[in-house]
């Protein structure tokens, strides 16, 4: 048998808590799953597939309406293999892409209004992202939240995704601070009181969680 992906795993996952038909799967992956694991649903559809003729999953024709639909339940097998998938560690390393990261970078290449620009597309993105998740989320708050066996679980997601949010967001407002003593320049600017205190402030960072947590500077 075919181990599945980690996006087989994660839709193995959503088929634990109920049965959903490859729609709902791929809406419920959009609505939860994408801010962690953002795959297409192409690639979604195909996946529930796989793991249907893998025997992880179990296709049901049922009758909707006039129109039949197929629902996707799971395994045995198929709990076995999310049980044991949670089991192996270390998880893959976490993975940050950001172009505007990549444009800050090479900003120099470019115009300031090319860089305010990048950052204002990224703020903007923060507040779609912190508008969808609120109203997600909102449902959560109070005594009867979706899924109120998993509230901690899912808190502990929901609380990880605000910091990013939060933390791009505040990001974007030291650079574009930054940006406005540049004088319009994003080249031969060299060292600012800014610049160097963004250089101060993540050593001490490093530094401190280093400390903290009793880590060897020199190890790999």
């Amino acid at each position: 048998m075919r181990t599945p992906t980690t996006t087989g795993h994660v839709l193995l996952g959503l088929l634990a808590l109920r049965s959903w038909t490859a729609y709902e799967l791929t809406q419920q992956m959009r609505r939860a799953v994408r801010w962690a694991w953002p795959r297409s649903e192409a690639n979604l559809y195909n996946e529930i597939k796989r793991l249907a003729d893998a025997g992880l999953a179990v296709a049901i024709e049922e009758e909707s309406g006039g129109r039949s639909r197929t629902r996707y339940e799971i395994t045995d097998a198929g709990r076995e293999a999310v049980t044991a998938w949670l089991g192996q560690q270390p998880p893959s390393e976490p993975k940050m892409e950001l172009e505007v990261l990549l444009r800050t970078f090479l900003a120099d290449l470019g115009s300031a209004d090319d860089l305010r620009a990048s950052l204002a597309a990224t703020r903007s993105w923060c507040l779609d992202v912190a508008a969808d998740a609120a109203t997600v989320l909102e449902d959560y708050v109070g005594e009867h939240p979706p899924f109120p066996e998993r509230a901690h679980l899912n808190a502990a997601y929901a609380h990880l995704l605000a910091g990013h949010v939060r933390n791009l967001m505040a990001w974007c407002d030291d650079v574009e601070a930054e940006l406005d003593a540049w004088a319009g320049a994003t080249a031969g600017v060299g060292p600012t009181a800014g610049s160097q205190r963004m250089f101060a402030d993540a050593v001490a960072f490093y530094r401190g969680v280093l400390s903290e947590h009793g880590h060897d500077e020199g190890a790999t």
